[in-house]
């Protein structure tokens, strides 16, 4: 396969269908399995369908341990769901050959500098995908990862620098250009800017939305920073104990939540302003077990709203154009 190859899907391929689509997805863990004893299930993602359509940003929020990464990594194909399934393009992602899918879907990771193989020069990182797939002849593969240095702003002298070389926005830029240079369709971005400076967080989201307007890239961001979805995504999933409680465009989301817990997220966000003090969400107590959910809908526990139906039966989903949430207060 020369370099040539590497193609984005033409504009019809697929058209009317997602780019990428998740059909009632669980994932159930055995935790505390010994020889001869079961082990208790862990449901880290319980029923999740999620649909995002070519070129667009989908952030998915909520607190650490909700299942964000773990269906992240089923999204990249790196764990397999219990039950359910995942689309590309309108296909089923068990007949996609493993290395095709690579093609079509790349992962950016939360620490730049342990995503690298620290005894590889920078251009050998990114033209590793290459080599793995068989892409042009080693010269084609370093003036590739030269090129894609450039794309995301690290000079070309950096190309025999090692990742303990850089800087922190450097590595990441390096993480990205690897990526990209297999010109995908989706990146999964796992927490990408959480380990870096606030200055150096603004830079690579602005290098992100510069890509994916000169790539149309699809994006799913997972993330715990209300303020890099509301700059970053066009739609937004909220997590809770495996579940999707609430999805809609992040304007509406954002500014008119539905479901208590979106609110209780909001009401978290920490604001610079004199005088406010610190926030003080209304999310009673602690995060439940997740090996014992609680019955009916997972967060009644700490919700402000709770009634006589939130404790035994679990909630249906309402829908409202693109717009949807979990909730018995909408039901």
């Amino acid at each position: 396969m020369s370099l040539a190859a590497i193609n984005a899907p033409s504009a019809d391929a697929a058209a009317e269908s997602p780019v990428l689509e998740l059909r009632n997805l669980t994932r159930v863990f055995s935790i505390g399995k010994r020889f001869l004893r079961e082990g208790k299930p862990l449901r880290a993602v319980d029923g999740v369908s999620l649909s995002i359509p070519r070129g667009e940003v989908l952030a998915i929020v909520g607190e650490s341990g909700c299942g964000k990464t773990t269906l992240s990594r089923m999204m990249l194909g790196l764990q397999q769901p219990t039950s359910g399934e995942i689309f590309v393009s309108g296909e089923p992602l068990a007949d996609v050959d493993r290395k095709a899918f690579a093609r079509r879907v790349q992962p950016v990771f939360q620490d730049p500098y342990s995503s690298l193989n620290p005894r590889k020069t920078i251009g050998q990182i990114i033209a590793d995908p290459l080599h793995i797939h068989g892409v042009g002849a080693p010269a084609d593969r370093l003036a590739a990862a030269q090129d894609m240095m450039e794309r995301v702003g690290l000079a070309r002298r950096l190309v025999h620098s090692y990742p303990s070389q850089l800087s922190g926005g450097q590595r990441q830029r390096v993480a990205i250009a690897r990526a990209l240079v297999m010109r995908p369709e989706i990146l999964i971005c796992d927490e990408p800017t959480s380990a870096l400076d606030v200055s150096v967080q603004a830079q690579i989201l602005n290098l992100l939305q510069t890509l994916r307007a000169e790539l149309n890239l699809t994006y799913v961001f997972i993330t715990h920073d209300l303020s890099v979805v509301e700059y970053m995504a066009d739609h937004v999933a909220v997590m809770y104990l495996g579940r999707i409680l609430e999805t809609g465009p992040v304007r509406e989301v954002l500014h008119a939540p539905r479901h208590p817990y979106t609110r209780a997220l909001l009401d978290s966000i920490l604001t610079p302003e004199p005088g406010l003090g610190l926030p003080r969400p209304d999310l009673g107590r602690g995060f439940p077990d997740p090996l014992d959910p609680p019955p009916g809908c997972r967060f009644h526990p700490r919700c402000p709203k709770a009634f006589a139906p939130c404790a035994t039966l679990p909630p249906a989903r309402v829908s409202e154009g693109d717009a949807s949430v979990e909730c018995h207060l909408y039901d």
